[in-house]
């Protein structure tokens, strides 16, 4: 894990989950894009987020959640002005 996006993803979180709001010193990184290899390889402070112990639990075990965090990821790189393939390209080469 990248020590910058960490703490980069923490400040953004700002002791609280980004899914609930939940008020928290026990925040947990999730990175939104996974698979072999690719939690590494595609980390960045648009494809991680700061979840309270229960909504990284309830994540990994709803896949319409895991699809919304990762069309959330999408809008955020969207939003810096990257086009599709861009955006794919920090995604692990695909749109949700």
């Amino acid at each position: 894990m990248n020590s910058e996006i960490y703490q980069a993803v923490r400040k953004r979180a700002d002791g609280r989950c980004e899914l609930c709001g939940k008020l928290t010193n026990e925040l947990q990184l999730h990175h939104i894009v996974s698979g072999y290899g690719k939690r590494k390889e595609y980390e960045s402070v648009e494809t991680c987020i700061m979840l309270c112990a229960e909504c990284h639990a309830e994540v990994h075990n709803n896949a319409k959640l895991e699809k919304a965090l990762k069309l959330l990821a999408q809008e955020r790189l969207r939003n810096q002005g990257l086009n599709e393939d861009q955006i794919r390209a920090k995604m692990g080469g695909k749109l949700y």
